[in-house]
């Protein structure tokens, strides 16, 4: 009886990232083809501010993985970890790769029942995400999506199921976020769960609200 409800169980589990990585190839392959346009779209001598050395290279660019983000919802709940306070903001970035090196990320939304790229840039955040990849087991770093916080205006990587319990989830502060901690309390952290995260925004806010 274990060893069928195991066998189930994994059945599901695999069947879930089957779906999920059929669905980020659906997203890169329905905007690939509007991916040069988009490049050609930079101003000339304007190339390396968008993470490229020339523009040779977008002949050979291409898409890597989807991310798909998320926020904050806007009332924060209470830090007891059984709320999930997250919520897909409908876009997800895209790393446009040279190289096997990601140069900028284009944003991408469901528009009319098609995916479209709707913007183009942060080479800051592409070049952080190479380095993520040393730091995180290619299985992490496949499924990581995007918290952005916008009320303290810092990101967070995660890799945990999305509808995980709010003690569950591991965060990884990105530069913006490890700044900002630094900033506020004189130290970051590696990791933080979405528990701490909340509190520590909640506190933030309140703080402002009492400047």
């Amino acid at each position: 009886m274990k060893k069928a409800s195991f066998i189930i169980v994994l059945f599901i589990l695999v069947s879930c990232a089957y779906a999920q990585e059929t669905a980020n190839q659906n997203i890169s392959f329905a905007v690939k083809n509007s991916l040069l346009q988009w490049l050609e779209k930079i101003p000339s001598g304007d190339e390396a501010n968008y993470g490229f050395q020339n523009r040779e290279e977008f002949s050979r660019a291409g898409l890597g993985s989807p991310i798909q983000m998320f926020k904050l919802n806007d009332i924060l709940y209470g830090s007891d970890g059984k709320v999930n306070p997250m919520k897909p903001t409908g876009e997800w970035k895209i790393p446009v790769t040279v190289d096997e090196q990601n140069r900028a990320l284009v944003t991408v939304m469901k528009r009319d029942l098609e995916w479209s790229i709707v913007d183009l840039g942060a080479a800051g955040l592409a070049r952080e995400l190479n380095d993520f990849k040393s730091k995180l087991t290619a299985e992490q770093f496949r499924d990581i999506k995007m918290l952005r916080v916008y009320q303290v205006e810092s990101d967070f990587l995660f890799y945990d199921a999305p509808s995980s319990s709010a003690d569950e989830i591991v965060l990884v502060p990105m530069q913006s976020a490890s700044h900002y901690l630094e900033g506020m309390t004189g130290r970051t952290k590696k990791t933080l769960t979405l528990e701490e995260v909340t509190k520590f925004v909640s506190e933030s806010i309140l703080l402002n609200h009492q400047d």
